[in-house]
């Protein structure tokens, strides 16, 4: 098939991207002015199959040439992270760009209209476990909430039985291909950078990129209808992932013990700092939900239905860094 491709420079979408190269597919990847010259198109180009189109996702002419032509499409693009610095843009493109995709996609009867949505649309569920009927959240960031409007979209057009399919990762962790780090990784780095965590009691569910990358490319056979997929992995307690930090730099870090209620007050005062100059997005109020509620996921459908296993995110966790010997 030829898979139109939003996103595809990004760090989940560039291994989306080979996932679906790989699978024998052809895409058409559109290129926004930020990323042309980006180095991850010289990898990808190394691919058979690649077509490259530069233009903004947010425009209307952009987007018909982008899908003219194509069998389906997988809209990654999206402005991630867990801070409200980047609202305007956020609304631009994780919601209205979102939605202007995939309403002209079933339009054109492309099959399937995939669009790549999160966790955090679906956070926090009234059941204790976010599963593939979990109604969409209202969401307490800028993030969250275009990424919840987003998915209320899609899930209107399969209520009208459009062959939309929505995934929705949890926090993505591994090696890059040749592209920035993900958000996952940017949030942990000043913890890496200084030595010093919190210990805390909390978790966060984590998936291997390259397993998300793979549920992109088993999705795309048409003829299946409407579908969702939680990508969630496994559920990793906090002191293990740091724990996992220390593997993966060689560098030992300090844990301070810290209650979940005082680490949710000190990234209410990261947020304020954060309006004004760049905290990270692991000092964000939605970082320390997040972290703080474990809140679990039930994948037992994906699994099932892609027929897949999930990798260890923990041990993607340590293959994020370059070699280094153990110091500790």
């Amino acid at each position: 098939m030829l898979i139109a491709v939003t996103g595809g420079t990004g760090y989940v979408g560039a291994h989306s991207v080979r996932a679906l190269l790989s699978a024998g597919h052809r895409v058409r990847l559109l290129v926004g002015p930020d990323a042309e010259g980006a180095t991850v198109l010289r990898h990808l180009r190394e691919f058979d199959g690649v077509d490259v189109m530069s233009g903004d996702v947010r425009n209307a002419a952009t987007i018909e040439a982008l899908l003219d032509g194509c069998d389906a499409v997988l809209h990654a693009a999206g402005v991630v992270g867990t801070d409200n610095r980047r609202n305007a843009l956020m609304w631009e493109i994780n919601a209205h760009a979102t939605e202007a995709v995939l309403t002209r996609a079933v339009e054109r009867e492309l099959d399937p209209v995939v669009s790549v949505s999160s966790y955090s649309a679906l956070f926090p569920s009234p059941t204790g476990v976010i599963g593939p009927d979990t109604p969409t959240a209202e969401g307490r960031s800028a993030y969250a909430q275009t990424k919840g409007y987003a998915d209320r979209v899609a899930r209107r057009l399969q209520a009208q039985g459009a062959p939309v399919v929505v995934t929705y990762p949890s926090s993505v962790v591994g090696e890059a291909f040749h592209t920035a780090p993900g958000v996952t990784e940017r949030g942990w780095a000043p913890i890496v950078r200084f030595g010093v965590a919190p210990r805390l009691r909390g978790g966060m569910q984590m998936i291997d990129v390259r397993d998300v990358a793979a549920v992109h490319a088993a999705v795309m056979t048409p003829g299946r209808g409407p579908r969702r997929y939680v990508c969630g992995g496994e559920m990793v307690p906090f002191n293990d992932m740091i724990s996992a930090l220390q593997r993966g730099s060689g560098r030992p870090i300090r844990r301070i013990p810290l209650s979940p209620g005082v680490f949710r007050g000190l990234s209410r005062v990261g947020d304020a700092l954060g309006a004004i100059v760049p905290m990270g997005d692991g000092l964000s109020y939605e970082a320390a939900l997040l972290l703080t509620a474990a809140t679990p996921t039930d994948d037992t459908a994906t699994l099932a239905d892609l027929g897949m296993t999930w990798r260890s995110p923990v041990e993607a966790i340590i293959a994020s860094f370059p070699r280094a010997p153990q110091h500790w």
